[in-house]
């Protein structure tokens, strides 16, 4: 099994070793230089608003859900805190890093072949960071037993990982360059696919994930500017513009291969539950040995003891097909309506596949707990009995 998950983390982070020979191109006129140059900052930059874009979505989610709900923005700010920390140290970190070992990537006196290295090298830094919560993901698939998903998903981030190799290849072309210096920057780039999943099968944390996203988005920015810098003085504006394009459209596309590959099927036609649908789901029920109910027609829910002190939630549409908790927000509330309740935010899991909820220590037998996912502008509450197992209750 472990043996497994080390594969699927080899198949993601070792395509990006594809694009890496492009790197070894002779007589490479300034047209095409400007055009490939120009194509790996596209990459980069749909990277960048991909990734920013997540992490903007996690947080406004959480000020939402405090203003909808009268509660504390405790977690709003810490996951705040944590993105512009992740972002200044990545953006910062690299202007330092530059400067202090490199000698500076925009010193004149710096000759080309040394100058295109090191900015290679910096890409594939960033990269390495934005792979690393990709193997995460990976890994956190694989152990809730989602092995199908877990596959999609290293399939998913091969075919990405191939134009990311694309994007460290593209500012060395023209330059006389060593298979050891690639193979290293493959390395850096491709290597913390597999440390992810790796770590993801065994410990996940999602203040963690966060920050190791924020640092990503902020070495991402950093490489952009510094390869807008190096288009600036190929003088072809047009075929940069044309190379910006493709390179951002050709991440665009394999980002929607990949999410379309992810995203479970409906089965049976929308309004008539078919044969076809009742044999592959099974009726509207519980199918990881849990508490089940319907939420207002809105959402199905189970409810299950993950641990001691944490509870798991699925959340199924009205039809009772799963759905990516990535794009939805939701809270919890143990004791409800009581002077004894106590509430937090429902954090998803790194594949999206379900909520997870940290309970107080030190459990009744049984307690009332209340979750709550928003649907628009709608929030569909349910509230379960939870029974402790004699052997963990304390």
């Amino acid at each position: 099994m472990l043996m497994t998950q080390w594969l699927l983390g080899l198949i993601a982070g070792g395509t990006i070793f594809f694009g890496l020979p492009i790197a070894r191109l002779r007589d490479v006129t300034p047209k095409v230089k400007g055009f490939l140059n120009a194509a790996s900052t596209g990459v980069l930059i749909f990277l960048l608003v991909e990734i920013t874009g997540h992490l903007l979505e996690e947080i406004e989610g959480l000020v939402e859900g405090a203003a909808m709900q009268g509660t504390s923005l405790k977690e709003a700010y810490r996951y705040g805190g944590l993105f512009a920390a992740g972002f200044a140290l990545g953006l910062l970190g690299l202007v330092y890093f530059e400067r202090r070992f490199l000698g500076g990537v925009k010193n004149e006196s710096v000759p080309p072949r040394t100058r295109a290295k090191q900015v290679a090298m910096m890409i594939a830094v960033g990269l390495g960071l934005h792979n690393f919560s990709e193997g995460l993901a990976i890994g956190q698939g694989y152990a809730a037993g989602s092995f199908q998903l877990a596959w999609l998903l290293a399939i998913g981030f091969a075919l990405h990982n191939a134009t990311e190799g694309f994007g460290i290849a593209a500012p060395l072309s023209g330059h006389q360059v060593g298979w050891g210096f690639l193979g290293w920057a493959g390395l850096v780039a491709g290597g913390p696919t597999f440390l992810g999943a790796v770590v993801g099968g065994t410990w996940v944390n999602k203040p963690v994930e966060i920050f190791c996203l924020s640092l990503a988005s902020g070495t991402i920015l950093y490489v952009v500017g510094e390869l807008l810098h190096l288009g600036r003085h190929l003088k072809e504006e047009a075929v940069v513009a044309v190379g910006l394009l493709v390179g951002f459209f050709v991440a665009v596309a394999t980002d929607v291969v990949l999410v379309r590959a992810t995203t479970p099927l409906a089965v049976g036609t929308p309004g008539a539950e078919s044969r076809l649908y009742v044999a592959e789901v099974g009726e509207h029920g519980a199918r990881h040995g849990g508490l089940f109910g319907d939420a207002n027609d809105l959402y199905h829910y189970e409810l299950l003891l993950d641990a001691p002190a944490q509870v798991r939630l699925y959340v199924n549409d009205e039809r009772n097909r799963p759905l990516n908790t990535h794009l939805l927000h939701g809270r919890w509330e143990m004791f409800p309506g009581t002077p004894e309740a106590v509430s937090g935010t429902l954090t998803s899991s790194v594949d999206g596949g379900y909520f997870l909820a940290p309970l107080p220590k030190n459990l009744p037998a049984s307690f009332p707990v209340e979750v709550s996912v928003q649907k628009g502008q709608l929030w569909a509450a349910m509230e379960f009995e939870v029974s402790v197992p004699s052997s963990t209750s304390r």
